[in-house]
């Protein structure tokens, strides 16, 4: 029975307030505030690194997806710049006025008209 009552006489004092007075907590409580100030800012710093590594993780699967679709457009337009693809394409849309030329280019000099 009297470990019943001390356990009531207990939470008693922690709902009315005494125990603040009682075990000298009011001498101490500018720490208790600033412990559970430090254990705050650590959450929220926590939630925030956490926030910032999904957003990280985000970008690098979209960058991945984005190199992908880079190096299959590469290829598609090498494919592309062979001359029979090009002759043939050009077959296809019914264009058969264009030749390959047989000659290699030349360069134009052009003089200074001063």
């Amino acid at each position: 029975m009297p470990k019943a009552k001390a356990i009531l006489s207990n939470i008693i004092d922690v709902v009315s307030g005494d125990i603040i007075t009682k075990k000298g907590i009011d001498k101490r409580l500018p720490f208790i505030i600033y412990i559970f100030f430090l254990i705050i800012l650590y959450i929220i710093w926590g939630l925030m690194v956490e926030d910032k590594m999904t957003v990280i993780r985000d970008n690098e699967k979209e960058i991945e997806t984005l190199k992908i679709e880079y190096y299959q457009k590469e290829l598609t337009l090498t494919g592309l710049n062979q001359k029979s693809k090009v002759e043939n394409l050009l077959l296809q849309n019914g264009i058969t006025d264009l030749k390959a030329p047989e000659d290699p280019p030349k360069r134009i000099l052009v003089k200074d008209a001063k």
